[in-house]
């Protein structure tokens, strides 16, 4: 199982896939065609409705969701890190450009009350997207992704994202492997940060770079096996029932609801 080991903040695609395939929550039983619709109806929202009272709301929901898969709820707020880093590093400086009621003034820069609420709407909007799109990676088995996707997108685009996914794995065990022989020749013992970026930095280039070589090894492998541009799964998930079939209407509805009604900023 592939182990990032030297961050937590980063997703670890092995803990994912450890998860996904021995998970025997609740969620996990959920059939997977219904979490996988439910998908861009939340995109959707999140994406559409700016009252923060909702997007809390929404928030709240898709945390208890995650919650009930019984996946850690450390791994979860270790991995908000990288997330929330790119959206307040842009929505950091977006938000003195904000009009309104002042709340601090400093020369040409003014933060206002619709600033701060700017601020909360992204990192709210950014917050629901990675909880529930985690909690769909870590209770769906990866057999069950590829029909599905292979199902929902048109070739070659389908086999582009499940041999993407897959590519990440090579190109983090590479990284992972230069890591360990790192630190087993005490070569992490950096004397400022210039020199542990430029360190890392290297690295990834070189993990990059073999990945490439592992990726056309792959490839060999696979065309050797008489792949023709599809990959087939020999797992098909079970079959939507007709409670399954109403309780995505009923999801359809609550999503124009909130898209009707949640068009207003925070109060």
């Amino acid at each position: 199982m592939t182990r990032l080991g030297f961050s937590k903040y980063i997703p670890d695609l092995g803990l994912i896939t450890h998860y996904s395939e021995f998970g025997d929550s609740r969620v996990h039983h959920i059939n997977p065609w219904i979490k996988f619709a439910l998908l861009p109806l939340i995109i959707f929202d999140v994406t559409v409705v700016s009252n923060g009272t909702l997007l809390l709301f929404m928030y709240l929901a898709v945390f208890i969701f995650w919650v009930a898969s019984e996946s850690p709820v450390v791994l979860l707020v270790n991995w908000y890190t990288t997330p929330l880093f790119f959206v307040v590093s842009i929505a950091f400086f977006l938000m003195f450009a904000v009009p309104g009621v002042p709340l601090i003034s400093y020369g040409p820069l003014q933060l206002t009350v619709q600033g701060l609420e700017f601020l909360a709407t992204l990192v709210l909007r950014s917050l629901i997207g990675v909880t529930y799109g985690l909690t769909l990676l870590m209770t769906t088995k990866y057999n069950y992704l590829t029909h599905i996707i292979s199902k929902v997108m048109p070739s070659p685009l389908d086999q582009i994202a499940l041999l993407t996914y897959r590519f990440l794995f090579l190109m983090l065990d590479g990284l992972e492997s230069t890591i360990v022989a790192m630190k087993s020749r005490g070569g992490l013992n950096f004397s400022g940060f210039k020199e542990g970026a430029t360190f890392y930095g290297s690295v990834l280039a070189l993990a990059f770079i073999r990945s490439f070589d592992r990726a056309e090894r792959v490839a060999k492998a696979m065309e050797s096996r008489a792949y023709d541009g599809r990959l087939a799964s020999s797992y098909s998930p079970p079959r939507v029932s007709y409670g399954g079939y109403a309780f995505i209407l009923s999801a359809v509805f609550i999503s124009v609801i909130l898209c009707s009604y949640g068009r207003f900023s925070l109060v």
